[in-house]
């Protein structure tokens, strides 16, 4: 692909139990800290997608269309992929050491390539999951 997609993933919103908590989980997974304001936490992915943390029992700090479509209404148990900008096992096992080291309870890596990526498991703080993938090791079929 020599283009860029026309369109990419803005803003992601988490409801979580402890704003704070959840915050310095996802600054030590290694997301860019954008900053706590008024019950909003804003982290964000390489790439520019922000992961906007509400705490679970508050309303959004910010109207909902009432349609409600492509919005989160309800708190969900989220499951996040995130994506380490490295395309080896070893790329892996070296983020993966990062994040035991600062007390983060990463799983093994799995023995076996999901669509060409290696890959560890985890859950944050409010027990969402998260799998942690390389980037891509070779171009996919399309």
């Amino acid at each position: 692909m020599d283009s860029l997609p026309a369109a990419a993933l803005g803003h992601f919103v988490m409801k979580v139990a402890n704003l704070g908590v959840s915050y310095q989980f996802y600054a030590d997974l290694g997301l860019r800290q954008i900053g706590i304001f008024q019950d909003v936490g804003i982290i964000e992915l390489r790439g520019g997608t922000h992961v906007l943390l509400i705490p679970e029992n508050e309303e959004a700090p910010f109207t909902l269309a009432p349609s409600r479509t492509g919005q989160r209404g309800a708190f969900f148990r989220e499951h996040i992929d995130l994506m380490i900008n490295g395309k080896t096992r070893d790329d892996l096992e070296a983020h993966r050491a990062t994040l035991l080291k600062s007390g983060i309870d990463a799983g093994e890596i799995a023995p076996e390539l999901f669509f060409g990526h290696h890959y560890f498991q985890l859950t944050d703080p409010d027990g969402h999951g998260i799998t942690v993938y390389t980037s891509h090791v070779g171009e996919l079929p399309v």
